[in-house]
């Protein structure tokens, strides 16, 4: 029994140490393999601040693992009879690290891949990431190996997923979402979680060969999104802005490719709607456009990421909650407004309107913006 743990070289004999295998794949893991019986006590230590995350003591052939899953530039020590035995600390430069967007949205992801491309500069890694959407990104950023949700990437120096995280209970999984990601800005919910400085960044997106002609006078509008609360909901506040447009001389083109009626929500006059196809001729349009006016949805931020002039209508959610580099028209003061940043949207409530609805207020949020306050900020440029 001694002998299995010894290893005899040419010069005397000594004992075989036990193993430690590390890596941060949805976490901080600790194994350590080997034929030395001893214990040994580990500490999670996040490294910039020393803060102790977990301890917890652990037998040979056992493993640990500390629950956050967010990115922390982590210290592990290991102690073997109070002793340090071995100290390790995070450092992916070279290594392979998974990024995976955990929505299918296109705004999210729009607004989370530039930093994918930030974690790769910081940490000088070879970073894979999955979307889905790839097709939109792979061309602008060929240092990101792009793969498809769900598909086995292995030898894996760490993993980190990008979304809004919940519990059972609807309150934010901090093992997942370092900060509440409902009061940070869309944005930055990605750069917490990859444990980076937040600048906002315009993600890229694929190029289009498209020929402007400066003299053409065309604005693109979005109406519909995923919920009615996104809506801009005074019943004339779409028409009066067309009818505005249309007066100065601007065809308006609708992007949205819901049809008249959707879910109760009239079309307005004066518009012609653009027909269902791919993305890319939708960014066409926005190209060719002085300006693209939506609510708090995809198409505003496929405006953005175009760098085409973007005015975002909305009061669901609170003036600091997308981008900055915007036209934003927000409620009134005084009006309800922010839910989305408050609570947890219930998605599968059409008219989810937490705090008034089914009274004369519901929606109060996006039925106080007025024509005029939208009218005011396209006279800014337009």
């Amino acid at each position: 029994m001694i002998y299995d743990n010894l290893k005899k070289n040419k010069n005397n004999i000594v004992e075989v140490q036990n193993k430690v295998i590390i890596h941060f794949v949805k976490g901080p893991y600790v194994e350590i393999k080997g034929s030395t019986n001893s214990e040994y006590k580990v500490e999670f230590i996040d490294n910039k601040t020393d803060k102790i995350y977990y301890s917890t003591t652990i037998k040979n052939n056992c493993w640990c693992k500390c629950s956050i899953e967010y990115c922390v530039e982590w210290k592990i020590k290991i102690y073997e009879n109070d002793k340090l035995w071995y100290e390790y600390i995070y450092n992916a430069k070279g290594k392979r690290v998974y990024i995976a967007m955990d929505s299918k949205a296109l705004g999210d992801s729009l607004a989370w891949v530039a930093y994918v491309e930030e974690f790769r500069k910081k940490h000088q890694c070879e970073v894979i990431a999955s979307t889905f959407m790839n097709d939109m990104f792979i061309e602008q950023y060929p240092n990101i190996t792009f793969t498809t949700p769900g598909i086995a990437v292995e030898n894996l120096y760490a993993m980190y997923c990008v979304g809004l995280f919940y519990n059972n209970d609807s309150s934010v999984n901090l093992f997942k979402n370092p900060i509440d990601p409902k009061t940070q800005t869309m944005q930055k919910m990605c750069s917490d979680i990859l444990g980076l400085d937040f600048v906002e960044v315009r993600t890229k997106i694929k190029k289009r060969n498209v020929k402007i002609d400066p003299t053409l006078k065309q604005v693109c509008i979005g109406v519909f999104g995923t919920a009615q609360s996104k809506f801009w909901n005074n019943p004339t506040g779409w028409q009066d802005v067309v009818d505005w447009l249309n007066n100065k001389g601007y065809t308006v083109k609708l992007l949205s490719k819901e049809g008249d009626d959707y879910m109760g929500n009239k079309l307005p006059n004066g518009v012609i709607q653009h027909p269902n196809g791919p993305l890319e001729l939708v960014m066409d349009e926005m190209l060719k456009s002085k300006a693209f006016i939506g609510i708090g949805s995809g198409l505003s931020w496929l405006s953005w990421s175009l760098n085409v002039p973007t005015v975002l209508i909305s009061g669901f959610s609170y003036d600091w909650a997308e981008m900055k580099d915007c036209y934003r028209i927000s409620a009134p003061r005084g009006k309800c407004e922010g839910c989305f940043n408050r609570l947890r949207l219930d998605a599968g409530d059409w008219n989810w309107c937490p705090d008034h609805k089914g009274t004369d207020r519901q929606f109060e949020c996006t039925k106080s913006i007025t024509s005029e306050m939208v009218i005011k900020e396209l006279e800014k440029f337009l």
